[in-house]
């Protein structure tokens, strides 16, 4: 273990509907792990062999166990080896035949896991529960770009005229209204009242790289509701992976095909302008980049919480 403060909060590192017939490879925080459903169980292992150093995700299922493809070593859903072929009758399996175990719980269609002992809880997303509506997930999407620059651009609506043009902005309105955000215990949250479509928008940040928002609508005879998950995860300091998942109160039909070629274009114009920031790290010193009050307090407000967590990149 490091004294990384990244590694005691929750990141998604899998989709469950992924899980199948074999193991998962994924990476967070330059750990290499597998994910694995062995029976009912989900677990998160080390993607490590303890025996000669393979990685356990070029393995397979046998009878809920995962199999190392190198010597036929087989794990059990707690990390014990419980299979040795080549033991000869009469020896017992060490103790410490062992693979590495992660905290790990499923939640919003995803897998999350700690390489720690868990800070809190995980983030809230109470709509995808909800049997009143419909959710949807899109992802994995990777992104060579540090993780809370990607969050960052997630929370930034300033950008939605010049980045979106015609998809969620208008460039002759480029005037958004200030922010107030208020830190709470896990993260930060703060609302935005948009005219141009008669909405409000409540942002609530859960760190270190989680963002939901909840979209009301201004006229109070429209019931519909849109939330939004933004599940991002570090895999490295310089490469992230992030889930999108939506719920909403009114039909689908017809409607998801559309929203995909949407959301495709979206993040493809994300993608073009946070692979480029410079520095890639998102700076912490409040004093590297100039902010406007009111419009970036949210960023901010991000930024001095990472710091006070005790977060500083290492390469």
């Amino acid at each position: 273990m490091t004294d990384d403060p990244l590694r005691r909060y929750w990141q998604p590192v899998a989709r469950v509907d992924a899980l199948g017939d074999g193991p998962v490879a994924a990476r967070l925080l330059g750990e290499d792990l597998v994910v694995v459903k062995l029976g009912d169980e989900v677990t998160v292992f080390q993607d490590l062999c303890i025996h000669r150093g393979t990685p356990l995700s070029m393995g397979w299922i046998d009878d809920d166990r995962l199999v190392c493809a190198y010597h036929g070593w087989a794990y059990d859903a707690t990390g014990a080896c419980v299979r040795i072929p080549s033991l000869a009758d009469g020896r017992h399996i060490p103790t410490k035949a062992r693979v590495v175990t992660f905290p790990h719980a499923i939640a919003y269609g995803l897998v999350w896991a700690c390489l720690d002992e868990p800070t809190g809880p995980l983030p809230e997303f109470a709509e995808f529960d909800d049997p009143g509506f419909a959710t949807r997930m899109v992802g994995p999407w990777p992104y060579t770009a540090n993780a809370a620059r990607v969050t960052e651009n997630s929370m930034d609506y300033t950008h939605f005229p010049w980045v979106h043009e015609g998809l969620l902005g208008d460039r002759s309105r480029p005037t958004y209204p200030e922010t107030k955000p208020v830190v709470v215990e896990t993260g930060l949250s703060y609302s935005i009242r948009d005219d141009r479509n008669g909405t409000i928008r409540n942002y609530r940040l859960f760190l270190p790289f989680t963002l939901s928002i909840r979209v009301d609508r201004q006229d109070p005879g429209d019931e519909r509701r849109y939330s939004m998950l933004f599940a991002c995860a570090a895999t490295s300091t310089r490469e992230s992976v992030l889930w999108f998942v939506e719920a909403r109160n009114w039909s689908s039909d017809g409607e998801d095909l559309d929203r995909e070629e949407f959301d495709r274009r979206v993040r493809e114009q994300d993608q073009q302008i946070v692979q480029r920031q410079r520095p890639e790290l998102l700076p912490l010193d409040l004093t590297e980049e100039l902010h406007l009050r009111g419009t970036d307090a949210g960023a901010l407000e991000y930024r001095r919480l990472l710091r006070r967590v005790g977060v500083s990149w290492v390469a």
